[in-house]
């Protein structure tokens, strides 16, 4: 997702560092309990049932630490680079602000970039076009380095949140993280080509789950959700254009077609008249680990599906479906597995 230009001029690096030096102490004093505890938690004189049991909750007690070490050690590798990041945005953003100010331009808090010169008295037509197309090639430079700032800043962003750990950001660990390289890839990206991509990710999706390419429907950006997948006839796979900007978009997209999988694969388990010596149309979905209980399960959810649209469903009971739950280790799966270098070749392809 772009960050504002106002947010990413008031970066600084300093509390990255302090916070990857802090976590750094308390991991080691983590360490320190940690090995207290192996050493000292089950006396010697304890023998039987008792001490068989005090080992057993040690054991566990040091798998949880062990765990969350890794998980501070993650985090303070990500803040450390992301420190290293934002001391060049910081010098970038100041270099470029500089650069606008000598040359009589202003940068506003979206990034735009506006001629603040008194324009001199030409008489010379040719004298005044060339002023102008000047002034115009001075702000097109600025523009280009502040959205160069931007993808990094983009960048810098994913490397902290690819950092945390699971188990304390529901956000993180039901939707998944982009790679911060897929973060930077997909802001040098213009909307054309996110569409691009986009649409040959559901073409391939698509194909490999045994479905008809759906209708693309991209709807304006007022629209509530981020996708929606409807049966049809035909079957249609709505998007959020105003989101193209995010990488998280393509988790919706993952999403989406694995509910017109869900779809298929109930249609495939209710086709009980199949010819003897034709293949069980749900034998495709068995290969690819899907149970008929799963299936029964989502084919009982869609009958009776929670939409948030209803002022009586909670989140949490649209949230927790069964449906919803398996789309969501589909998305996380496609964005957590994602790779600049996919997203280049389904540039390709779409082309």
């Amino acid at each position: 997702m772009t960050i504002p230009w106002a947010q990413v001029r008031t970066w600084r690096s300093g509390p990255l560092g302090a916070a990857g030096e802090g976590l750094a102490r308390d991991a080691q004093r983590l360490e320190a309990a940690r090995d207290r505890i192996e050493e000292t938690a089950v006396p010697d004189s304890w023998s039987g049932l008792a001490r068989f049991t005090a080992e057993a909750r040690r054991s566990i007690l040091l798998r949880r630490i062990e765990r969350h070490l890794a998980g501070k050690s993650t985090l303070r590798r990500a803040l450390f680079d992301a420190e290293t990041d934002v001391e060049t945005i910081e010098r970038l953003v100041g270099e470029v602000e500089d650069r606008a100010r000598a040359q009589e331009f202003t940068i506003g808090s979206d990034g735009s970039v506006t001629d603040a010169a008194e324009p001199p008295t030409f008489t010379n037509r040719f004298f005044a076009e060339e002023y102008t197309d000047g002034r115009r090639t001075l702000a097109e430079q600025i523009v280009a380095d502040i959205e160069t700032i931007l993808v990094k800043a983009v960048e810098a962003d994913a490397t902290i949140a690819d950092g945390i750990p699971t188990g304390f950001v529901r956000e993180v660990d039901e939707y998944g993280i982009e790679d911060p390289a897929v973060a930077e890839r997909w802001a040098e990206l213009t909307d054309a080509e996110r569409r691009a991509v986009i649409e040959q990710m559901i073409a391939e999706l698509s194909e490999e789950s045994g479905l008809d390419l759906p209708v693309i429907d991209w709807r304006d950006p007022s629209w509530g959700p981020n996708g929606q997948w409807s049966e049809g006839p035909p079957p249609t796979l709505s998007l959020n254009e105003g989101l193209l900007d995010d990488p998280r978009l393509l988790h919706s997209v993952a999403h989406e077609v694995r509910h017109g999988r869900q779809y298929e694969a109930i249609r495939d388990l209710d086709d009980r008249f199949h010819w003897p010596w034709d293949d069980d149309p749900f034998d495709e979905h068995r290969d690819d680990g899907i149970t008929a209980e799963q299936t029964e399960s989502w084919k009982e959810n869609f009958a009776d599906y929670q939409s948030t649209s209803d002022p009586s469903v909670s989140y949490d009971d649209y949230f927790n479906q069964p449906v919803e739950a398996d789309a969501r280790d589909s998305g996380r799966e496609y964005l957590d597995g994602l790779t600049a270098e996919e997203i280049d070749r389904l540039l390709e392809e779409s082309r």
